[in-house]
């Protein structure tokens, strides 16, 4: 005897099938983040504090705006002059800014510091089996880089739902599948560091 199914069940069927072989596709790991030669360079939104050696005066707290400028009105001796701040490391802007000083006759010779007193907010995405899934903000007063298990704990951790083996992770158009329970669980494991704009999704568990 032939049976036949109705054909929403036999979609129904598809779409599970299709379902198993996405959740069971390799995918590659998440390459390190980008480079910055162990220098921090300067980002849109932060907040310096640029001083002078022995020039009290001088002292000013500036934030980089969206083009990544900077106005430096006590180290010129016109207007509010906007100098690029945004892709410099603290000290190559502190040497930029010595030049522009004595460029413009404000000091003979200048000793400029910068110092990021505040980074930028800039955020990151947990989704899935968390307890608070959400967009959160990497912590402020340190450079924007967190492992993927402190995401999550930031995000209250995982339910039980959670399915620990298969945690991925969204990098630009990338997706990279992270096996944190095993990770956990071997030594000598590089950590996974999350960078601004990935998104984290923690996937429900199979029964």
């Amino acid at each position: 005897m032939k049976l036949s199914l109705p054909l929403s069940l036999l979609a129904f069927g598809l779409s599970l099938l299709l379902s198993a072989c996405v959740l069971n596709s390799e995918l590659p790991q998440p390459p390190p983040p980008p480079a910055t030669n162990g220098r921090y360079e300067i980002q849109v939104g932060d907040l310096l504090s640029i001083s002078v050696a022995g020039e009290p005066d001088l002292a000013q707290q500036v934030r980089v705006d969206w083009n990544g400028m900077i106005n430096v009105p006590t180290l010129s001796s016109e207007g509010n002059p906007e100098i690029r701040a945004a892709g410099l490391s603290p000290s190559s802007l502190a040497s930029k800014l010595n030049t522009y000083a004595v460029d413009n006759r404000i000091l003979i010779k200048a000793r400029v510091q910068v110092l990021v007193v505040e980074y930028a907010t800039l955020a990151y995405s947990v989704l899935g089996q968390v307890a608070q899934p959400g967009r959160y903000n990497f912590p402020r007063g340190v450079q924007p880089r967190l492992t993927i298990e402190e995401a999550v704990a930031l995000a209250g951790g995982y339910t039980r739902l959670a399915r620990q083996s298969r945690v991925l992770l969204k990098r630009g158009s990338q997706v990279y599948a992270v096996d944190l329970k095993q990770h956990a669980m071997l030594p000598g494991q590089q950590p996974i560091i999350i960078i601004p704009g990935d998104v984290i999704t923690v996937t429900e568990r199979m029964f």
